[in-house]
């Protein structure tokens, strides 16, 4: 058994982190795959076909003889585009559905002390969080973003501290509000080290996700070579899908160590994980000095 709520360096989260993944691939994996791979192929699908238009844009621009004065309507008639609103919905559904059923994955081992977890028990811990997880995530992204347009480095902060959001709302159940408040307290004197460690595993995730990325890239290529000038909208579907699921499932790695990140931090602060071992222990006590009254 891993211990979630325990005091990590730096290194030790990481190390925890892909060793949860090595102790619990089976049923975590089934898990992402049932739960979250409808949402991630819809996404996939949706993603195909906007790559599906705008490598016809492409290959229009390149035959082009001269230059095309609506060129920048073309652009604005792609950002407003319906495929375009529906592959950012279902991207980022897919997103938030793959964090909870991490942190539900989490939750559930926390709760049996055992790598078996069910995925209907997973299920069950993610459904009544799906809602308020997406408000939430839709609140910080915008106060996110409106921190990026005024000034880039209070963007950043504010993106470290609410990486901890729904780690937060997932283990303690709070409104966009409580969580707010507590992503702030957790996280004080500790922005540096969220901060590296996102870094770092988002680094080491999108080094083995060009693999996934090699199919679209490779239909782009094709295309702006004049080799296959007609993009096939199926060759363009099936490379997001595989892209899209592929980098789905490997962002659950990078949000188990926020994940680790987060009781690593409550337990810096509140001693919960040492708690829970002092209760044990009496409990355990108890049940010896019981059992040894029988003899």
């Amino acid at each position: 058994m891993i211990p979630l709520f325990q005091q990590r360096d730096f290194g030790n989260k990481i190390n925890a982190t892909f060793q949860y993944v090595s102790q619990n691939f089976r049923s975590l994996g089934l898990a992402l795959l049932y739960i979250v791979g409808p949402v991630a192929l819809l996404a996939g699908i949706m993603a195909g076909f906007m790559e599906s238009y705008r490598l016809r844009l492409v290959s229009e621009s390149v035959n082009a003889r001269t230059d095309n004065p609506f060129a920048a309507f073309q652009v604005i008639e792609f950002f407003s585009s319906p495929v375009f609103w529906l592959t950012m919905l279902f991207g980022l559904l897919a997103n938030v559905v793959v964090v909870l059923v991490t942190y539900a994955h989490m939750k559930v081992y926390e709760r049996l002390k055992s790598p078996d977890v069910l995925v209907a028990d997973v299920w069950a811990e993610v459904q009544p969080v799906i809602g308020r997880a997406l408000v939430i995530s839709l609140l910080g992204s915008i106060i996110t973003a409106v921190g990026m347009c005024f000034l880039f480095i209070p963007g950043i902060y504010i993106a470290v501290v609410l990486s901890l959001a729904l780690a937060v709302t997932s283990f303690e159940g709070t409104g966009f509000g409580e969580t707010w408040e507590r992503c702030f307290k957790l996280i004080r004197d500790k922005w540096w080290s969220t901060f590296g460690l996102i870094m770092v595993m988002a680094l080491i995730m999108a080094i083995v996700g060009i693999i996934f990325a090699i199919p679209t890239a490779s239909v782009a290529f094709l295309v702006r070579a004049k080799i296959l000038p007609e993009a096939s909208t199926a060759w363009a579907v099936i490379g997001k899908v595989i892209e899209q699921i592929g980098r789905t499932m490997l962002n659950a790695v990078v949000y188990l160590a926020i994940g680790f990140q987060y009781t690593n931090l409550v337990e810096r602060q509140e001693g919960r994980g040492l708690i829970s071992a002092i209760d044990s222990i009496g409990t355990s006590t108890q049940a010896r000095d019981s059992n040894e009254g029988e003899y």
